[in-house]
């Protein structure tokens, strides 16, 4: 597994509140890492019904519209680097919204989305989910999705759920990354339920601290049963007051996690704090001690 590294960010903007938060998340990230920010503003073909700007005016063209984002976003960029001191571009495009992003992180080699969500639930979130959590699934690169209620800048707490899966271990790497960026303390969370064997399931533990000791990262571990591994990390990151959770986006695909939303699709969805999303690399990759590295 090759070294994760954060040199572009992208933060998908459509003005609102919480798409503005993001900004501010993922330039605070910029500022850190000294990494470049992209903002990128996408509009469907009914623009019109989207002028979020000056909604009272009526535009009778595709230009006009085009000019009038492109100069909130010219007028955010600059902000941004006044502020943060970072370089900053922007991007106006038509086009479907969680395609389009992932168009952009693939052609400008995107490192990290830093995006908005609102969250969905009940009928909306089985049948649809939200375009955050689309993005999550189609992104190569790694989403920190933040709700309207994440206002703290920066991660002092990290919560890193590992179940059984074979990938869930996969995020470890870019945990130390964040933890040793923002200084930030790591909460292992292991979840296990009935079928899994403790024995086996501890000694993964213990690789992942072992791990984390050797990259010099504060953490406490501990290990839970629980059948849902959603609620359980939902609470448990409620209980120790984190401000962020790393997770897989391939976990939980047994009957009841399909009918409640997996497992990635509700944390996403329902968690009040930022949630860094990594999508995995197919097979199963294990720790080897000794060397710090991942291998098939």
């Amino acid at each position: 597994m090759t070294a994760f590294k954060i040199q572009k960010i992208l933060i998908p903007i459509d003005f609102s509140e919480t798409s503005l938060l993001a900004v501010k998340h993922g330039a605070f990230m910029a500022k850190l890492y000294k990494a470049d920010i992209c903002l990128l503003h996408v509009f469907e073909k009914q623009w019109s019904h989207f002028n979020v700007i000056l909604p009272q005016v009526q535009i009778e063209d595709l230009s006009g519209f085009t000019n009038k984002i492109e100069a909130k976003l010219a007028e955010i960029a600059e902000g941004i680097r006044k502020e943060y001191a970072v370089k900053t571009t922007s991007i106006c495009a038509p086009g479907n919204i969680f395609s389009e992003i992932v168009t952009i992180v693939n052609n400008e080699k995107i490192d990290v989305v830093v995006m908005g969500t609102h969250g969905v639930s009940g009928a909306e979130e089985f049948f649809m989910g939200s375009n955050t959590f689309k993005v999550v699934t189609k992104s190569p690169c790694p989403v920190l999705s933040v709700q309207t209620h994440a206002k703290k800048l920066g991660f002092s707490t990290i919560l890193l759920p590992i179940d059984d899966s074979s990938h869930s271990r996969q995020k470890v790497m870019q945990a130390i990354e964040l933890a040793s960026h923002y200084n930030s303390k790591v909460h292992i969370l292991g979840i296990v339920d009935s079928d899994v064997n403790l024995d086996k399931f501890k000694l993964k533990i213990n690789q992942v601290e072992n791990f984390l000791t050797k990259h010099n990262v504060n953490f406490i571990a501990e290990t839970i049963n629980n059948d849902n591994p959603a609620t359980a990390t939902l609470a448990y990151a409620k209980k120790i007051c984190a401000d962020l959770i790393m997770i897989m986006t391939d976990q939980e695909e047994s009957l009841t996690g399909f009918l409640l939303g997996n497992y990635a699709q509700q944390i996403v969805n329902h968690s009040k704090i930022p949630v860094f999303s990594i999508r995995p690399i197919e097979g199963e990759y294990k720790f080897v001690d000794l060397t710090g590295d991942w291998r098939m």
